[in-house]
């Protein structure tokens, strides 16, 4: 009963140590998110506006890119799953592979409309930027 006991005693202390570990990360997580938008905002008040400008264009420049290449991809795996002989020899793997790529189809159409909301976005922000 004893053993018992101490090993008990012995596991929830590591349990305790694992918690307050834990929380560490996710509090050391969220310092860092912290000081990164901090030191973001930071570099964005000393910045004229013609360099915000440039800044703004190439975030927006590499989140399109980013959503493009996104479609790109879903939209190829089709026709790179319809190449492929040996899936042919094993139809569950297939059967598989175009539920997935159904729910591909489905995704891309929510990309898509996420794709041109971005470009809508950039051109707009573009053009109120210009009027600074």
């Amino acid at each position: 009963m004893d053993r018992a006991k101490q090993k008990l005693d012995k596991s929830y202390e590591e349990v305790k140590e694992l918690k307050e570990l834990k929380e560490l990360k996710e509090s050391s997580f969220f310092e860092y998110f912290n000081s990164f938008y901090n030191n973001y905002n930071d570099y964005l008040d000393s910045l004229t506006p013609d360099k915000i400008v440039c800044v703004f264009n190439i975030i927006i420049g590499c989140l399109t890119l980013s959503s493009f290449i996104s479609i790109l991809s879903i939209m190829l795996s089709e026709n790179i799953i319809n190449r492929i002989k040996y899936l042919e020899r094993f139809p569950r793997i297939l059967k598989i592979l175009k539920i997935r790529n159904n729910i591909n189809k489905q995704i891309a159409k929510i990309y898509l409309f996420l794709h041109l909301a971005l470009i809508l976005w950039g051109v707009v922000g573009n053009t109120c930027m210009l009027f600074y």
